[in-house]
């Protein structure tokens, strides 16, 4: 058998993505230790593990996938895929209205940044005290998620109980994407480990007042749910009391596009 981390070696997906896949039952692994929590493959999973990349690279949905594994003739299996091959079509025409329309920003007949047309309510709350697993890191930003998964794999290797979703904090008021000063943390159900290694911390957050919006869609226009908040703080009397961080409620592990992504945006504050 094999373990989580070496298994993903061999079928090239992270281990974020087959704990997902273990978790929509489509891929689970053969053994979980009752003990540690550590999931183990077999060999014969491989061919499986590669079939649905494959599928995804064909862009069926996970739940389109669980019904083709199960598919033994050839002839269901065409049907799908011809089925497949009439959607694509679909979505080729649908791009020839996106050309259509960046054609007419070309010509100024249509404004192509939208993001700040929307809006976003901001919510004023406390966030309570908390234990997270976190780590500080110099990196290229486009290389974050492999970061978030090597946390997941550092928790489960310390059996350390998660209690909810990644969240980055940008250390640098100057974002440069190839070398950029971040702080990804997720939240813990376990006390203080004074034998963390080095490349990660065990840390209690205080308890601190907070103002957040929800942004959802691509990361490109992030940018103005930031802004949002600022203007509401500004606006009630607040200030800054720590770095603003982003929580992907929704996002690269999931089975959606860009334009479906969940991110909670947050702000420590203080009244001035």
């Amino acid at each position: 058998m094999y373990t989580i981390s070496r298994f993903s070696q061999l079928c090239k997906m992270s281990t974020r993505m087959l704990r997902h896949y273990d978790k929509e039952q489509l891929l689970k692994p053969i053994h979980v230790d009752a003990t540690n929590g550590y999931r183990y493959y077999e060999k014969n999973q491989l061919e499986t593990a590669l079939r649905i990349k494959k599928l995804r690279e064909y862009k069926f949905s996970l739940p389109e996938i669980k019904t083709m594994l199960l598919i033994t003739d050839e002839k269901s299996m065409n049907k799908f895929l011809h089925l497949k091959i009439r959607e694509l079509s679909s979505e080729m025409n649908q791009y020839k209205g996106i050309i259509a329309e960046i054609q007419g920003v070309i010509e100024q007949k249509a404004d192509m940044i939208l993001g700040e047309k929307r809006t976003y309510d901001v919510l004023f709350g406390i966030r309570n005290e908390i234990m997270v697993i976190s780590q500080r890191l110099r990196i290229n930003i486009v290389d974050m998620d492999k970061y978030i998964d090597s946390l997941y794999e550092k928790a489960e290797e310390k059996h350390i109980q998660l209690l909810g979703s990644p969240s980055a904090t940008f250390w640098e008021e100057e974002f440069t994407s190839d070398d950029c000063d971040i702080e990804l943390m997720i939240p813990i159900f376990q006390g203080l480990d004074q034998d963390a290694p080095k490349e990660y911390r065990i840390e209690k957050l205080p308890e601190k007042i907070i103002a957040t919006t929800i942004h959802i869609g691509s990361y490109d226009y992030i940018g103005y749910a930031h802004m949002a908040l600022e203007e509401w703080i500004a606006n009630n009397g607040y200030r800054l009391d720590g770095p603003p961080y982003e929580t992907y409620l929704k996002g690269l592990e999931c089975d959606c596009s860009p334009e479906e992504f969940v991110t909670l945006v947050c702000f420590p504050i203080i009244k001035k």
